[in-house]
């Protein structure tokens, strides 16, 4: 009797341990593939004051952009500062708070040249509220994956902890800081436009709005072609910045001046000389362009304008 009591009381316990031990298991196993940080990102956008881009793509300059009353500015490589369009700031804003961790890569320095997020070669986003330091990210290597699906392996500054987010990261933050520039050369409401004016070395002549179609120098035109330059001017922008001063540039070459309803006229200057082509817009007064693909779609001759054969 004794030995079979024994016996059923060891096996009592025996089950009683394994359960215990499978639940133990389980539990820290589960906790370890769940229990990472799943809010890597933590932003408040209102007290934002600075974003500091070190891109891969330029070995790690830093590209900043601050926040100036309430506007924000970018600082170029030679110490100058330009205004940045608030929607380039917000799609930032709408990237950074959109990284959410899938998954928990790995959590080891060995991993860190897999993943390529070593310090020195990756490109790295910080925020500052402030003094505060809001987020230092280390963006590394992008995987694709099908169908269509695209992620990108990053980690906290000062962590081991490598995480796989969604999106392709290094396409939105591995930027120069002229692509923070206001990029406009033309943005108007065609349909307010009444008359342009363009005065070329060849040229000079005026497309008129009679309020029922469009006449060059009172010459009917053609009504395609000209629906498809207006449509390219009203909406123009060009990120290739010319590095000049306003008081340091080669005369004045060709204009286009575009009379509207709202008031004052848009005016479009080129200047040139033999080794430069510069272009201005009264509608972005801080940035000048280089013309050398711009000037093209904005000083057309007549034959833009009318129908074939006509001159």
């Amino acid at each position: 009797m004794f030995n079979k009591n024994s016996n059923k009381t060891l096996w009592i316990v025996f089950t009683v341990l394994l359960i215990a031990a499978i639940l133990i298991f389980s539990s820290e196993s589960t906790k370890k593939e769940r229990t990472f940080n799943t809010d890597i990102v933590s932003v408040d956008t209102s007290s934002v004051t600075e974003i500091l881009l070190y891109p891969k793509g330029q070995k790690g300059k830093e590209v900043k952009l601050a926040k100036a009353g309430n506007k924000w500015e970018v600082t170029t490589e030679n110490g100058k500062k330009y205004k940045v369009p608030f929607a380039k700031i917000k799609n930032l804003f709408v990237q950074i708070l959109r990284i959410k961790p899938k998954r928990l890569a790995a959590r080891s320095k060995d991993k860190f040249a897999k993943y390529q997020v070593l310090d020195s070669a990756a490109t790295r986003v910080v925020v500052k509220e402030g003094s505060k330091e809001a987020l230092n990210l280390i963006i590394g290597k992008f995987s694709f994956q099908q169908p269509r699906s695209m992620s990108t392996f990053v980690r906290l500054a000062g962590s081991t902890d490598i995480y796989e987010v969604d999106g392709f990261l290094d396409m939105i933050f591995n930027k120069t800081a002229n692509n923070f520039r206001d990029e406009t050369v033309i943005k108007s409401d065609k349909n307010k436009w009444n008359k342009l004016t363009f005065e070329l070395p060849e040229e000079t002549f005026e497309l008129a709005n009679t309020g029922k179609n469009w006449v060059l120098n009172g010459q009917p035109v053609d009504s395609t072609k000209t629906e498809r330059v207006l449509n390219t001017l009203s909406r123009l922008t060009n990120n290739d910045f010319a590095n000049v001063e306003g008081t340091n540039l080669p005369k004045i070459e060709s204009k286009l001046t575009i009379e509207n309803d709202l008031g004052e006229p848009i005016v479009v200057t080129a200047y040139r000389d033999s080794t430069n082509y510069i272009i201005y817009s009264s509608m972005n007064k801080e940035n000048y362009f280089n013309g050398k693909n711009l000037g093209s779609k904005i000083f057309l001759n007549k034959k833009a304008f009318l129908p074939d054969g006509k001159k």
